[in-house]
């Protein structure tokens, strides 16, 4: 059986014979989808996540070792995007956030400081000028809870397209903030 799945990835790799892939998938794919079940206790996670590493297991196929186990392989593989879907949820989580708690949904007490007041006005200026798209993203990815991930299938729109305007518009909302303090009232 080792030999046989062995011989269909070498096939996949040599000949870009999708069909050897497919039965390289169809013997591996329940213990990828059973792994990642174990560590994440989702199961819609864990068949997400299957599906981006057999994806990307095709994609870099070239990089299989004819000899060698492509269960191994495969679950390497499947670790890797896990550990890279737990680095996007914690860099939409710092992302975000961290911008809006801290300057513009945390109620300013009379004893803050003027500066601090200063940044909270600025900032909330600038919210007023975006558009009604990023507003919508913000209050997904903040007052919702969502990840980008979740905030892009919520939007229509693709994963890294979400993460990339989360980017910008942190970008684009401290720098505009920063020219109105510079500026002043």
């Amino acid at each position: 059986m080792s030999d046989d799945l062995d011989a269909w990835m070498t096939a996949a790799r040599d000949h870009g014979d999708q069909n050897a892939f497919a039965m390289v998938v169809e013997k591996c794919h329940h213990l990828i989808r059973a792994t990642l079940l174990r560590e994440t206790a989702e199961p819609e996670l864990a068949d997400e996540i299957a599906q981006e590493a057999l994806t990307r297991a095709w994609a870099k196929r070239e990089q299989y070792r004819p000899g060698t186990s492509p269960r191994a392989w495969l679950l390497t593989i499947a670790r890797s995007q896990l550990m890279e879907h737990h680095r996007r949820q914690d860099r939409d989580r710092r992302h975000m956030r961290e911008l809006v708690r801290q300057e513009l949904l945390r109620q300013a007490p009379q004893e803050v400081d003027t500066e601090h007041q200063a940044r909270l006005a600025a900032l909330k200026h600038c919210l007023t000028e975006i558009g009604e798209d990023h507003r919508q993203l913000i209050d997904l990815v903040h007052n919702q809870g969502l990840t980008s991930d979740a905030a892009a299938d919520v939007l229509g729109i693709k994963a890294p397209a979400c993460r990339q305007r989360l980017s910008r518009l942190q970008r684009i909302l401290r720098e505009c903030a920063q020219k109105r303090i510079d500026v002043g009232p």
